[in-house]
C-alpha cells in the first residue's frame, strides 16, 4: 500500500513540475515578444534583452533538473 501512496505522489509532482515550466515557458515567450516589437539599440531594448535571457536560462536550468 506505501508503495502506491509514492507512486501517487510522484505523479502528482511531475505534474505541478510540467505545469510550472510551461508558466516559465509562457512568461518568457511574453517577454520575447515585447523585446521583438522594441527599437532595436535603445535602453529598454537591452534591459528586455537581459530579462529574456535570464527567464530563458531558469527554464533550461528547470527543465535539466526535473527531466
Amino acid at each position: 500500500m506505501k508503495k502506491m501512496r509514492n507512486v501517487n505522489q510522484s505523479k502528482a509532482r511531475k505534474n505541478n513540475h510540467e505545469e510550472k515550466f510551461e508558466s516559465m515557458v509562457k512568461e518568457y515567450q511574453e517577454a520575447k515578444t515585447l523585446l521583438d516589437s522594441m527599437d532595436d539599440g535603445s535602453d529598454e531594448q537591452l534591459q528586455q534583452q537581459r530579462l529574456c535571457d535570464s527567464l530563458f536560462a531558469k527554464a533550461e536550468k528547470f527543465f535539466t533538473q526535473h527531466n
